[in-house]
């Protein structure tokens, strides 16, 4: 009989639960404590080439029975952002867990190192901020599909550049929403390769079931991110997506936690990325 450790990321939060995985002839039954696992560090980091967007969002794992709302903030921590060129930030705890820099802006091209500094602990990632793509046009075309399905297809096109090992995450946004208020939590990410130094168009498709609350209406804004990314960010948004997408049952074999860039056993990421933005109003 052997043990397996399965821990499941479910909004922003990861759980650890202890799984016995039993052979065929093993009969014994095992009461499992899913209130017994020890919190562990998450540490969310955000740096973009825009102002006020230097963000590091602190907490701990809670047992599993606990709300993802509950989860405990970590403050008083010492938040630095360090630039390969020595050029060094320390963020400002604005609230409870949350701190946040208002002059760092990144520059791409520069490498950052984060540094958290919390209960004697010290936590660091490296993340590399890409040259900047633009978006080259945006359009949308409605859908109307036989089983009453509507909805709009979002058009998105961009030149990669001719450099290999491009990656990207496409952030799409109704009027002030945040991200997740299209599609939930899915994650729209793309790299070049098989599409190096081309033009790349992707879709975005939103629907709306009839009968369901709808997510955008006629005459909304939408607002669509494209996020050039390394690729340490790439793997994090594609393992996490991997995890969100599994039935989540005590059997799957999804990745135990998203892949991360973070040293010391803490979870979560530290991302370094350019931004450029398009808006788009539904007709």
């Amino acid at each position: 009989m052997k043990t397996i450790i399965l821990n499941i990321w479910r909004n922003k939060e990861f759980f650890f639960i202890p799984l016995l995985v039993f052979a065929v002839s093993c009969q014994k039954i095992v009461s499992i404590d899913l209130n017994a696992a020890a919190p562990h560090i998450v540490i969310e980091g955000n740096l973009t080439d825009q102002l006020d967007t230097a963000s590091v969002v602190i907490s701990k794992t809670g047992t599993y029975f606990v709300s993802s709302v509950n989860v405990p903030p970590v403050s008083h921590a010492l938040v630095t952002i360090t630039d390969d060129l020595g050029n060094s930030d320390t963020l400002k705890e604005i609230r409870s867990g949350n701190y946040q820099s208002a002059t760092l802006k990144g520059v791409t091209g520069r490498r950052y190192t984060l540094k958290v500094v919390s209960e004697s602990e010290v936590y660091s990632a490296i993340s590399y901020m890409p040259k900047k793509v633009t978006i080259d046009s945006l359009y949308v075309k409605p859908v109307h599909e036989r089983d009453g399905d509507i909805g709009y297809d979002i058009y998105v096109l961009f030149k990669d550049p001719q450099e290999s090992g491009n990656y990207y995450r496409i952030r799409p946004r109704v009027n002030s929403l945040p991200p997740d208020s299209i599609q939930g939590a899915r994650t729209f990410l793309y790299n070049d390769k098989l599409a190096n130094g081309n033009e790349i168009t992707e879709r975005i498709s939103i629907r709306i079931r009839s009968g369901e609350r709808r997510t955008v209406n006629i005459g909304d804004t939408i607002t669509v991110d494209l996020l050039s990314v390394d690729q340490a960010t790439y793997e994090f948004y594609k393992t996490l997506q991997a995890i969100r997408s599994s039935d989540r049952s005590p059997t799957s074999l999804s990745p135990a936690n998203p892949n991360t860039n973070l040293s010391n056993g803490s979870l979560g990421y530290f991302a370094a990325y350019s931004v450029d933005s398009k808006k788009i109003i539904l007709q």
